[in-house]
């Protein structure tokens, strides 16, 4: 009885463990591979500076980086759907991180693009595998959650890259800002006893790509993409863009600038971490309309009033309550795709639909670049985001979704 006693207790405490332990794993994964792909847009002024660049070859950098992101992201997916989370986890960590240390040693406009897109290759798996592990790991009654958790790693790997880009890149400067943040190849190590060996060495047949436009998951397919081009082409817009606005036209220190962003980070953790219970209590979508339209009213106030943000305390709290908040609609896409698809095809859609909103933006940062020519101003970067913000609230899935 003593025994069975023991391996009872060993059996519940291996359940309890498994899913905290895939949750810490994927969340540090993709809270570095973030910060790696976000770091640049704290340093892109140093970087034009040094190498010459200019605003255009920048957004191209930008949209080099995300197209590869997509390639990444489509061949972590089907790894994960064929031999197992772990493994693409693991590759995707190193890739990454090979290309923050080509991005350290990067000597013009053309290695630039190649260390970005190695970079962009390895942050193209963390987020779709990640999420599809831990909604394995986790009952369906704990995946808003447990997804939302996940997710906070988002705003953690921005202010991580704030802090870094504005107060530390300064006094090392930025290639040995890079270089030190290849280290996160350590992560790899940990996960061999961080991630259960089911998710290691699980063997299936991966779905056909096919199947993402069968009857069974078209309009899924499509709602959700649509919805992540709209969220990805209004965060980048604002988040590849803001610290350049501030520093060049609104005439903030960059030490603001740092500051500015860890507090919106802050409270994006908030509302990442709220995201599950209101969720849970209100239903997903409802959730996510209103953080939507939050969203929007927030990069309204920072487009019509960047400039006067250090000195009106009132505004810039509003400012960063509400984009940080609406920063919240991220956390919807996990279960989102954990509840449309099975698992042999799970990881690949969420994988690739993201990345692939992602690949949208080598069209967007440049389109991007031709409107700071026409209009003389880097806010209309914020413009579109508060467009992208509204169409996400009109297109969010109602009747024919699960709450």
């Amino acid at each position: 009885m003593l025994a069975t006693a023991r391996i009872d207790a060993a059996t519940v405490r291996a359940a309890v463990l498994t899913p905290r332990r895939v949750l810490l794993f994927c969340w540090l994964g993709w809270a570095f591979d973030f910060y790696d792909l976000v770091l640049f847009a704290f340093v892109k002024e140093g970087v034009r500076a040094e190498l010459g660049l200019s605003t255009a070859q920048l957004a191209w950098v930008d949209g080099v980086t995300f197209a590869a992101a997509a390639l990444g992201g489509l061949a972590c997916g089907r790894v994960a759907d064929r031999w197992g989370r772990r493994r693409a986890l693991n590759a995707s960590i190193l890739l990454f991180s090979l290309g923050a240390l080509l991005t350290g040693i990067a000597d013009g406009f053309e290695s630039l693009c190649v260390a970005r897109a190695v970079t962009g290759l390895g942050v193209g798996g963390e987020w779709g595998v990640g999420h599809a592990a831990v909604a394995e790991a986790y009952p369906a009654e704990r995946r808003n959650r447990a997804a939302a958790i996940l997710q906070a790693a988002t705003p953690v790997g921005l202010a991580l890259a704030a802090v870094v880009g504005c107060f530390v890149a300064p006094r090392i400067g930025w290639r040995d800002t890079f270089v030190a943040s290849s280290g996160t190849a350590l992560l790899v190590v940990a996960a061999r006893w961080l991630m259960p060996r089911d998710l290691a060495t699980a063997e299936r047949a991966p779905a056909p790509l096919r199947a993402l436009v069968d009857p069974a998951h078209r309009a899924s397919t499509v709602v959700l993409f649509a919805l992540l081009v709209l969220h990805m082409t209004g965060f980048w817009c604002c988040y590849a863009w803001l610290p350049s606005l501030l520093l060049r036209e609104g005439g903030h220190s960059l030490a603001f600038v740092g500051g500015f962003h860890v507090a919106l980070a802050s409270v994006h953790v908030v509302a990442d971490l709220a995201f599950g219970p209101l969720a849970d209590r209100f239903g997903r979508t409802r959730t996510f309309v209103a953080l939507a339209l939050l969203s929007a009213v927030g990069l309204l106030v920072v487009a019509l009033a960047f400039a006067r943000l250090r000195d009106d305390v009132v505004l810039c709290g509003i400012a960063l309550a509400a984009v940080g908040l609406g920063s919240g609609t991220w956390s919807a896409f996990g279960p989102w795709f954990a509840e449309r698809y099975e698992p042999a095809l799970r990881a690949t859609a969420a994988s690739l639909l993201y990345n692939l909103a992602r690949m949208s933006q080598l069209v967007a940062q440049p389109l991007l670049a031709l409107a700071f020519t026409a209009t003389g101003t880097l806010a209309v970067s914020l413009w579109v985001g508060v467009a992208c913000a509204l169409g996400s609230a009109a297109l969010a899935p109602r009747r024919q979704w699960t709450e």
